[in-house]
Parts: C-alpha cells; sequence; structure tokens
C-alpha cells in the first residue's frame, strides 16, 4: 500500500463524491473509482458503501479514514521538519567551548535564536584539547577554544588575543595599578589555568617566567578556569587567567591586573575541514564571527 491509495481515499471521504474528488486530484472518475475498489480488495473489507450515488463509509472505512488521515498528516510535517532542519531554522545545534571563552556566547546565542527560535543547543563545556576531540568524534560542529590546535583535519577563524590576567583575592590589595610586572609574581602562590595538551596558557606563562629567570611558586593547575576564580575570591592565592575569564563574575567583584610584557592568549572558532556543516551552524558560525569582529 502506497501513500497515493491513502490520498485517493481521503479526498473522497472528503469530497463525498468520487467525481468531484477526481476533479479535486486533477486525475478521471474511472481510473479514481478502480482504485478505491482495489484499495478494498488489498483490505479485503468494504469501506464504502455505494447508494445511489451517496456515499456512506462503514465503520471500517471510518478507521481508515481516521488512520488514514494521520499518517498523511505525520508525513507532511515530516517533510516540513527536515526541510527546515535542511534550512537551519529547525532542529539542535551542539557546540563545545572552553569555560574561558563562554563570553562570546550569550550575545550570539541571542541574535541566532531571534533568527531562528526553533533551533535548541546543546553547549559543551571542556578544555581545548576536548573540544577538539568532540569535534572529531563528530559530537558537536563548531567549538571555540585556545590556540594553538592540538588535532589535525580543523579549518578555523580567529576570533581575539587578549592578555593573562592576574586575579587577586579581594582583601589582598597588593595591585597598586592596572599592571603587573611578571616578576612580582614570584612572591605569591600561583594558580594557573592549564588544559589537556602540550600547548596553552600554562605552557605560555611557564616559558614566559623562565625567560625572566623566575620561579613561579604554582600550588594549584585546573582546566576549570571558574573554579580558579573561586579559589583566588577565597583568599588561597593569585589565579593566572585569559582576561576574557574575568567576565564570568559580576563586573566590579574581581580586582585584576594584566601581566607584563604582555602574554597573549589566542582565542579561534573551529570546526571539522571538508566535513558537512548543517545549516544551524553555518547560520551560528556567521552571527558569531560577526559579533566578533
Amino acid at each position: 500500500m502506497d501513500l497515493k491509495k491513502l490520498l485517493y481515499f481521503v479526498t473522497i471521504v472528503e469530497e463525498g463524491q468520487i467525481t468531484r474528488a477526481a476533479n479535486r486530484l486533477h486525475i478521471a472518475q474511472p481510473p479514481l473509482s478502480l482504485q478505491l475498489k482495489a484499495l478494498e480488495e488489498e483490505l479485503g473489507v468494504t469501506l464504502i458503501e455505494r447508494n445511489n450515488k451517496k456515499l456512506n463509509l462503514t465503520p471500517a472505512g471510518w478507521t481508515f479514514y481516521h488512520r488514514a488521515k494521520e499518517i498523511l498528516n505525520s508525513v507532511d510535517g515530516m517533510i516540513s521538519e527536515v526541510k527546515e532542519q535542511g534550512a537551519g531554522i529547525r532542529g539542535k545545534l551542539s557546540i563545545g567551548t572552553v569555560m574561558s571563552c563562554i563570553s562570546y556566547l550569550p550575545r550570539s546565542i541571542q541574535t541566532f535564536q531571534r533568527k531562528y527560535p526553533l533551533v535548541s543547543f546543546h553547549l559543551w563545556v571542556e578544555d581545548s584539547y576536548r573540544v577538539e576531540e568532540l569535534l572529531q568524534n563528530r559530537d558537536i560542529e563548531l567549538g571555540i577554544i585556545r590556540l594553538p590546535l592540538q588535532t589535525p583535519n580543523l579549518s578555523m577563524v580567529r576570533l581575539q588575543a587578549e592578555p593573562l590576567v592576574a586575579v587577586q583575592p579581594r582583601d589582598w590589595n597588593i595591585f597598586e595599578k592596572e599592571t603587573i610586572a611578571i616578576e612580582e609574581l614570584e612572591k605569591y602562590p600561583l594558580m594557573v589555568l592549564h588544559g589537556q595538551g602540550g600547548q596553552g596558557i600554562f605552557n605560555q606563562f611557564i616559558e614566559a617566567c623562565q625567560a625572566f629567570g623566575i620561579n613561579p611558586k604554582i600550588i594549584c593547575e585546573s582546566p576549570d578556569v571558574a573554579t580558579l576564580l573561586t579559589l583566588a575570591d577565597s583568599g588561597v592565592g593569585i589565579a593566572i587567567v585569559p582576561k576574557l575569564a574575568t567576565r564570568l563574575r559580576p563586573k566590579g567583584t574581581l580586582s585584576y591586573a594584566e601581566i607584563t610584557p604582555n602574554i597573549k592568549s589566542d582565542t579561534a572558532l573551529v570546526w571539522v575541514k571538508d566535513r558537512y556543516m548543517s545549516k544551524a551552524a553555518q547560520h551560528f558560525k556567521e552571527i558569531l564571527i560577526d559579533s566578533v569582529q
């Protein structure tokens, strides 16, 4: 049984007459009558009783009509949904980001939601290495990471380069200016952002310290920047994090200074090279890039 037979039967019932149904379907009456007869023979039941050209549905006919209507509506809905997903206006978009880059998302998501309100988000928050793994494993379509790239086969658009800052506990009051020399940090317990992989902020900071001949007192390493900010706020030590991460706390609640000389951390939007990207992901990529540049 194909969908065409269901459509013919539903149209006959709704028009109440084979002639009108044939006109609506743009086919001749005799072939439509033969289709109805073939349908009844296939089912082995009488669906419509024909008395003096009046069509009366049998109980089986009513059941078949309602079920056929449900199937046709379902197929129409499926086609619309698939087309909308193909156009990037319905469905779910999976994105990965590092916590220190999450501030890129609110404005972009709000803009995207105004344009495509039927698309929902699945957000993964990991370190950069894990976000790249999620891309390779097809768990996400887009990732926001800190450079350098650690896995092959990724395309990227650089977003911003930002300095590392030292965040002090609220009652320490050791920062007199908006900057602090890296040599000064040798005096204090430090907590440094450190994700997986061999490169990244931790290594940049250590290399800068070595270049100035200092031996930093690192008491904590963590891939979770929010944890480091909480520990700093609790008086444990000074957190070394990207400046963008300070937006995770309400404005004015953190005291920080940029480290000099500047140690820059680059961020990027990444995706798997030469792999199909959904329309929703393409739309979001464009919105995010426009919001940063």
